[in-house]
């Protein structure tokens, strides 16, 4: 059985919590009040390190084809109309999500469509929520062609899925490749420590949600088309 968490969970968690345990029995051992004090703290680490890396199924109901999904949990923190640079190269609808250390740092596709192209960018570490992140911090971008399922829906055109390192994140991982072909809901990536996700739509999309709105990965609807 799978458990819910990320695949690095393990190597992080287990020495944190091994640690801590071992901290605590010294103190113990010696009646040593200093040991145990930090040994408590570098246990609540451990279980603080659990916590960040939980990865739970999720499902949306009732969902409409033109519907989309948000792609992680967090704060929205930008709804407005801007060029995206590095792909679309024109006036789109730009939606940012900020993740604190606290929220669950698993992506999962908006909509459904096919990776045209994967970029990965190295750059800086600027706090997530600042205004120059989505343009030099380190960063992995996904071109998406849309594809709705349904046959007569009539969604088309591109979007952008940035996955923006924050203050603290050195860890970006995506899983798709370009060729792939991604399920609205279903993951497609992880980031690590307080970070951001960005998407860019086509101007017809039709935003539900506004600044300040807390949002849940593959539950919470963005907007529609």
């Amino acid at each position: 059985m799978k458990l819910p968490f990320m695949p690095e969970t393990w190597g992080l968690f287990l020495p944190v919590l091994a640690g801590g345990c071992l901290l605590l029995f010294a103190g113990n051992y010696w009646g040593n009040w200093f040991l145990i004090f930090i040994g408590v703290v570098v246990v609540v680490i451990a279980a603080l390190i659990l916590n960040f890396f939980r990865d739970f199924e999720r499902s949306a109901k009732d969902l409409k084809s033109n519907q989309v999904l948000s792609p992680a949990d967090g704060k929205v923190v930008i709804v407005k109309n801007e060029v995206e640079k590095f792909f679309l190269k024109k006036t789109s609808v730009h939606i940012a999500i900020f993740m604190n250390p606290l929220n669950n740092h698993v992506q999962r596709a908006p909509f459904d469509g096919k990776v045209i192209k994967k970029v990965y960018h190295p750059g800086q570490f600027l706090a997530a929520y600042d205004d120059k992140a989505d343009l030099v911090n380190e960063q992995a971008h996904l071109l998406v062609e849309l594809k709705s399922k349904d046959r007569k829906s009539k969604v088309k055109g591109r979007i952008v899925i940035k996955q923006i390192a924050g203050l603290l994140c050195r860890r970006v991982k995506t899983t798709p490749e370009a060729g792939d072909s991604i399920e609205r809901g279903k993951r497609i990536g992880r980031i690590l420590l307080g970070s951001r996700v960005d998407v860019f739509m086509p101007l017809g999309f039709k935003s539900k949600v506004k600044v300040g709105d807390q949002v849940k990965a593959g539950v919470t609807v963005l907007g529609e088309f």
